[in-house]
């Protein structure tokens, strides 16, 4: 299985994906007419990291019983061909949903098949993969309606006002527990786990803390809209050079997997995956993987979900000038024991750069969420993020992400800001079934290339 934009996962039978893609490198050139929308990252280029993203959580292979039978049945999908290659094609269809279709030995690639068509297609679903062609038409009509769809408007869209606290994927201590209402459960924050600045070393078989406390002393402060678009614009210049400061470091990054198949979330460990994450010349490498305490010599994203996105995909994607989304002032805080100004955000579709991926196909997915920005620093602290409008023959009903940074010491005097935590939420649709990873990032340190560094052991 082959995911555009993210780093490689072959267990693509038990997970759902979601990432964050590259501006400027859409397969097909999409939207039509061009690249994504707004051209690249700030100063041009490619986002920071790769644009690697996002993993969700691994649940195990559905259990539906119905989709073997399903498989073996052909069934017609209309849409507008946005990537093409000598195996597979990106359809796109008008719930804005993207299928995977591979070619067979019995329908091979249409030699006057081209990037931008409109077909209709006959093909099988395998609940595994990507879906079979069995036959190929052209359709030059739902080409139009999808083009016309897929127009961006004139000026982004304004979010609506509220008259009660602000939206949030995450269930704050002072709000009102969901848990019982019957719908899909909501990340929550609990008490953080030491700092990650501590230059002590940890146990693997710790048990993984959840996110940091609410945050506190929520006091709206009144200001001028002006003001408070300039300070979204500083933001903005401070992520565009997040990682250009950074030194080559590494860490030591835990995640907890989790799977929940109840109405009310009751959440049971999967496994706990270990390893040394180093950060060299920006780019991500991962050493020494355990799985449940055991050496692995399987590359991470091999052992189920694994996240890259924290450190800088997402916090790049939003507040690109491409990705245009529309901040909104909400009130100061806070969090990380640092003064903070929250503004809740929202992105359309069409400048979406978070794709939401499960076996065989995919969305764009359009997102709201809020973030922590440092009054001081205009550094963001912590995203959240929740995908919206996912259609209704997505696999997935629920998708929410939250990231949590801090300033960190590498051994200087000198602090950086890097994540220290961070969730990923989704749930299937028609059951019960959740899935959340629950990631922490412990110990860093400068790192050089000749360093030798060994996290957990007892020194000799």
């Amino acid at each position: 299985m082959k995911l555009t934009f993210l780093v490689l996962v072959t267990n693509a039978a038990l997970m759902a994906q979601i990432g964050v893609g590259l501006p400027g490198q859409y397969p097909g050139q999409y939207p039509p007419g061009g690249g994504y929308p707004g051209g690249g990252y700030p100063g041009g280029g490619r986002y920071p990291n790769g644009g690697q993203g996002t993993p969700a959580p691994t649940r195990g292979s559905r259990k539906n019983t119905d989709q073997k039978s399903a498989a073996a049945q052909s069934r017609t999908y209309s849409g507008v061909i946005r990537r093409l290659d000598a195996k597979s094609f990106d359809l796109e269809l008008e719930d804005t949903r993207f299928l995977i279709v591979q070619y067979t030995d019995s329908t091979p690639k249409p030699a006057s098949l081209r990037v931008g068509d409109g077909v209709d297609v006959d093909a099988t679903e395998d609940k595994d993969a990507p879906f079979q062609a069995v036959s190929i038409k052209p359709n030059s009509e739902i080409a139009r309606v999808i083009n016309a769809n897929d127009q961006l408007p004139a000026e982004p869209e304004e979010q609506q006002e509220r008259t009660g606290p602000p939206p949030t994927i995450m269930v704050r201590r002072d709000s009102a527990s969901a848990d019982d209402d019957g719908g899909p459960p909501k990340l929550k924050r609990g008490k953080p786990a030491p700092k990650a600045s501590s230059s002590a070393q940890d146990d693997d078989t710790a048990e993984v803390a959840s996110l940091p406390p609410a945050p506190e002393q929520r006091v709206p402060t009144p200001s001028p809209a002006n003001s408070r678009q300039q300070f979204v614009e500083k933001a903005r210049e401070v992520a565009a050079t997040f990682l250009e400061g950074l030194p080559n470091y590494v860490c030591q990054e835990v995640v907890t997997r989790y799977v929940s198949e109840t109405r009310v979330p009751s959440w049971n460990v999967i496994d706990v995956v270990s390893g040394d994450m180093v950060w060299e010349e920006g780019k991500e490498s991962y050493r020494n993987i355990t799985i449940n305490g055991k050496a692995s010599k399987k590359p991470p994203e091999d052992s189920g979900a694994w996240s890259t996105g924290e450190f800088g995909t997402i916090l790049a994607a939003l507040f690109s000038p491409g990705t245009k989304a529309n901040f909104k002032y909400v009130e100061d805080a806070t969090i990380a024991r640092l003064p903070a100004s929250v503004y809740d955000f929202a992105v359309v579709r069409l400048r979406s750069a978070w794709n939401v991926h499960t076996p065989g196909q995919y969305i764009n997915a359009p997102y709201k969420g809020s973030v922590w920005i440092d009054k001081q620093s205009a550094h963001a602290l912590r995203i959240e993020m929740q995908a919206k409008d996912i259609p209704t023959e997505f696999p997935l009903v629920n998708v929410e992400t939250a990231v949590d940074y801090e300033y960190v010491t590498l051994g200087t005097p000198e602090k950086f800001l890097l994540p220290v935590h961070a969730e990923i939420l989704s749930c299937d649709r028609g059951s019960n079934e959740c899935g959340r990873n629950v990631i922490e990032f412990r110990n860093y340190h400068k790192f050089t290339g000749e360093s030798t560094i060994k996290f957990g052991e007892d020194p000799k």
